[in-house]
């Protein structure tokens, strides 16, 4: 769906979860190529520049939840294309972070643009304190009763890690190419926003490793109570198929064609019989109790 906004300087046209047309109109009346379109589409396509004759393309990545199980956290590319007169936003999900930018911040297309990876360097601080919450959430739930969801939500978040690592860590490296391009940041003004924005994107690099660091103390520490949990079990188990050993054999012993004491009086040898399992069983279970493996 095309959204155009006519501002001083140059047009900006937003292009959110575009369909056929859409790519058909980009390649018509704006002229890109195929070869942008297909980038465009492809969802794990990474920060980068690229110029183009008429334009140049900046593919950057964002901070976005997965709306229809709202517990995914993922990246998704959002697509700039540049020239004199205008700037395009394409992405293949709706980006509510291109909402929050002012008029204000719109005054020239450099100025909008290095907004624009303000707001998305924001955007992943923002995130990563939600799923901080969520990893503290899942660590007290843990504490009261070691279960698979919470597991699997803690193993969420570490894949989540890892693909804001690398969307803050490519995006970084496309605000070093645009401070390096000529003229692109070049009054007082964007200077000091693209110094934020590094700043913000340094930030959020800390964020997540010492974030991903905590959440890789935590795992070691429930695998550490797992393993142990599993040992004292195991431990308990060969304990009893110790202690209930001693029947087997008693009553093994007495079902062989022997003569025993007491063997012709069939009460005399049940009391004898019952008597010496009572007296094993319990000695077994005694030290069992005593060592705590029981």
């Amino acid at each position: 769906m095309f959204d155009m906004e006519k501002l001083k300087t140059f047009s900006w046209i937003n292009i959110g979860n575009p369909d056929h047309e859409d790519f058909e109109k980009l390649q018509s009346e704006y002229k890109i190529d195929e070869d942008t379109i297909s980038n465009i589409l492809d969802p794990d396509e990474q920060s980068r520049i690229e110029h183009e004759d008429d334009y140049k393309v900046i593919i950057v990545r964002f901070p976005i939840i997965n709306r229809e199980t709202d517990t995914v956290w993922h990246t998704e590319p959002l697509s700039i294309i540049y020239s004199d007169k205008r700037v395009i936003t394409v992405c293949r999900k709706r980006c509510d972070i291109l909402d929050k930018i002012k008029p204000i911040e719109k005054s020239s297309k450099e100025t909008f643009i290095i907004n624009i990876m303000y707001y998305i360097a924001e955007s992943y601080l923002r995130f990563l304190k939600q799923l901080n919450k969520k990893v503290f959430d899942s660590k007290k739930a843990l504490q009261e009763k070691i279960r698979k969801k919470e597991i699997m939500d803690l193993l969420e978040v570490e894949n989540s890690y890892t693909l804001y690592m690398a969307g803050l860590k490519g995006n970084l490296s496309v605000m070093d190419k645009l401070e390096k391009m000529r003229g692109f940041v070049k009054d007082e003004e964007n200077q000091d926003l693209s110094e934020d924005v590094r700043i913000e994107l340094n930030q959020a690099i800390e964020v997540v490793t010492s974030y991903t660091k905590m959440l890789a103390s935590i795992k070691e520490t429930f695998e550490s109570v797992i393993n142990m949990d599993s040992n004292m079990y195991i431990n308990r188990l060969t304990m009893w198929n110790i202690i209930l050993i001693a029947p087997t054999i008693v009553v093994g012993y007495y079902g062989m064609n022997l003569n025993l004491p007491f063997g012709n009086s069939k009460n005399a040898a049940f009391i004898i019989f019952v008597m010496i399992m009572l007296l094993l069983v319990g000695y077994g279970v005694f030290a069992a109790v005593r060592r705590k493996n029981i």
